[in-house]
């Protein structure tokens, strides 16, 4: 368990140092490879978007830390509780929309290497669809958590905020399932593609065992 005075600001650190490189080297590929081999799609300007919000969830990361984020909430300097919390609304708003952004690329990408007559063009539509709500309907929600908006960051005005911790928790649920569905999406789709070159193996061992 963390001591009030012990600080998670090195493993902050270490993840965000990890980590964007590594998205940024990937998108950097990616871009260069469409632009060299093919083109740039719906696909690829979703993932730069999505990454670009990311950078910035980021740096407001990094700012919420140098006003105190990874310390014990008892440890942190009263003069720089209200910046971490401004730090940490940013963020909060800027996840849904990189995450949303994240996932639409996932689908559009799909989308570009399906045919036009495939079945799940239509769920893929679908399911881009929902996204695009209801991670816009969770941003929202962020900036109308509290009334007014800078009770959330400065309780010494009057105001109230709805149920964080429920929204949250139904936010999670909700980002999971989504996340389970669009990682399952490959193995539902191009199964059915794989499923005659298994046939056709399985038919020339049976034909080499009885020869």
């Amino acid at each position: 368990m963390q001591s009030e005075s012990e600080s998670r600001a090195s493993t902050i650190y270490g993840f965000i140092g990890a980590f964007v490189p590594l998205a940024f080297i990937a998108i950097v590929l990616r871009l260069y490879t469409r632009f060299r081999f093919a083109k740039i799609g719906a696909d690829d300007i979703a993932i730069t978007i999505g990454f670009i919000l990311y950078i910035g969830l980021m740096i407001a990361t990094l700012y919420a830390v140098k006003f105190g984020l990874g310390l014990h909430i008892q440890s942190v300097p009263p003069e720089t509780g209200v910046q971490m919390q401004k730090c940490g609304f940013s963020s909060q708003v800027l996840y849904p929309s990189s995450l949303g952004a994240v996932k639409l690329a996932i689908i559009l990408f799909l989308l570009r290497v399906v045919p036009v007559d495939h079945a799940w063009r239509r769920p893929l539509y679908t399911l881009a669809g929902w996204v695009v709500v209801s991670e816009s309907a969770f941003t929202i929600a962020l900036f109308l958590q509290c009334r007014p908006l800078n009770f959330y960051w400065d309780k010494t005005v009057e105001g109230t905020c709805f149920d964080q911790p429920k929204f949250y928790y139904v936010d999670a649920a909700l980002n999971m399932t989504t996340d389970i569905i669009i990682l399952s999406l490959p193995w539902f789709i191009f199964r059915s593609k794989s499923l005659p070159i298994v046939l056709r193996k399985q038919m020339h061992d049976t034909n080499s065992a009885k020869t």
